[in-house]
């Protein structure tokens, strides 16, 4: 397949603080998969007789070989603000966290945990707070809130999530990307 110039394309990525891939399609099918897993913007520069993706995000775009430098440029550009527009994350009734398109199953427990650090990301909620809140009656202890925790931890950041430790005060969500 013909090479676009990559002196005309911005270092292959869109300039700024969010960095659009610029893949060659169908030839970069694997990279395009891992950076959709990961929740990185890109566009996908689909060769002349390629059949184009048959699925994509958000945060994807395809065009057709040959393409106007410029053209490309445009595009990259508005996946990069789109990217810097994520919504905000939530749950649903099914204990679904979702943000934008990509969603994580949470066990009735993890999404009870889960809701107050949302409502309120950077807060500090002590473990007593985080105990009374996912049981409410009481039946609970400071061990079963910090194996929840690592739990939520390994699930939650393709959805741009982190829960911190604060020493000897508690636990905060910090909205990452």
């Amino acid at each position: 397949m013909e090479r676009i110039d990559d002196a005309t394309l911005p270092n292959r990525f869109a300039p700024g603080d969010v960095h659009v891939a610029i893949l060659y399609w169908p030839e970069e099918h694997a990279l395009a998969t891992d950076l959709s897993h990961a929740g990185a913007p890109k566009l996908l520069l689909v060769a002349p007789s390629a059949p184009p993706p048959g699925d994509w995000d958000v945060l994807t775009d395809w065009i057709r070989l040959p393409a106007e430098p410029r053209e490309i440029q445009i595009r990259a550009e508005v996946l990069r603000r789109r990217a810097h527009r994520r919504p905000h994350p939530h749950l649903d009734d099914s204990d679904l966290a979702w943000r934008g398109d990509v969603w994580v199953a949470l066990s009735p427990v993890e999404a009870r945990l889960l809701a107050p650090l949302l409502e309120r990301p950077g807060r500090v909620f002590s473990r007593r707070q985080l105990s009374q809140i996912v049981w409410p009656d009481g039946i609970s202890s400071d061990r079963a809130v910090d194996s929840y925790v690592r739990r939520l931890r390994r699930r939650i950041p393709e959805l741009g999530l982190a829960i911190h430790t604060v020493h000897k005060r508690g636990y905060f969500l910090a909205v990452t990307a």
